[in-house]
């Protein structure tokens, strides 16, 4: 600690003020350290402004992302051999998933369990599928994430098994020619009594495709809009911090 013995101007005393040898020494105003208050009332409100914006980005992620997903395979795919199932598990209150594939057509809804997990994962393999030990056919695939209250989720796909038999060549589709539009000019006949004028009618246009929805959002854009904010919440604390260096100056 170092002293300071500071001289009231008024008085004529003298007054010891201690400081820890960090930093600046404390700024005087009339013979008592300048008061700091008003600044640090400031930091706080901004420190507490940006602990705000971050929970609440938190929690509109969070309403984005509500259900398990299956991003392979995708559905209608055919499949032949070892396929890696991948997918997205984290969501709010995980407490466990499941990978199981089930007969398309079996109305039982019996389901063979492929892997099981209880750690989530976001766009991560799931599982391993062995599809050689299986008869060829048509199959769905579930991934069923349960909560905490114990509750599930499930996402589902249907895929075509084909390692016995040949899979399906796609048949090209066939597109109508539409025939020549010709271009007939219009005639004029001429007769002794009167100018009769025969006009043909231009053919039907055909309607185009309506343009994407403006309005439409997207977790991506939401994503976006809360780093922008986060990010102008910064420049604030910022420009506040450096106010309160200068009002200390």
């Amino acid at each position: 600690m170092i002293d300071f013995n500071v001289q009231n101007k008024e008085s004529g005393g003298v007054r010891t003020v201690k400081h820890n040898g960090w930093g600046a020494a404390p700024q005087m105003k009339d013979g008592h350290p300048a008061n700091r208050s008003g600044a640090r009332a400031r930091l706080l409100i901004a420190g507490v402004l940006i602990a705000a914006v971050f929970h609440a980005g938190a929690e509109v992620a969070a309403q984005y992302v509500t259900l398990p997903s299956i991003s392979a395979p995708a559905d209608g795919q055919y499949l032949q051999g070892q396929v890696t199932i991948k997918g997205t598990t984290q969501i709010p209150d995980f407490s466990s998933a499941e990978v199981a594939f089930a007969y398309a057509s079996d109305p039982t809804g019996t389901w063979f369990t492929i892997q099981t997990a209880s750690l989530p994962v976001t766009e991560d393999t799931l599982a391993v599928w062995d599809t050689s030990l299986i008869t060829d056919g048509d199959y769905t695939l579930r991934l069923r994430v349960s909560l905490v209250d114990g509750s599930s989720r499930d996402a589902t796909v249907t895929v075509h098994v084909r390692n016995y038999t040949p899979v399906p060549t796609p048949t090209a589709a066939v597109t109508a020619t539409q025939p020549p539009v010709l271009d007939i000019p219009t005639a004029i006949i001429i007769a002794s009594t009167e100018t009769a004028t025969v006009t043909v009618a231009p053919p039907a246009s055909t309607p185009s495709a309506l343009p994407p929805n403006p309005a439409g959002v997207t977790p991506g854009a939401i994503y976006s809009g809360f780093w922008r904010g986060a990010l102008v919440v910064g420049v604030l604390v910022l420009v506040f911090g450096v106010l309160a260096r200068w009002r200390r100056q």
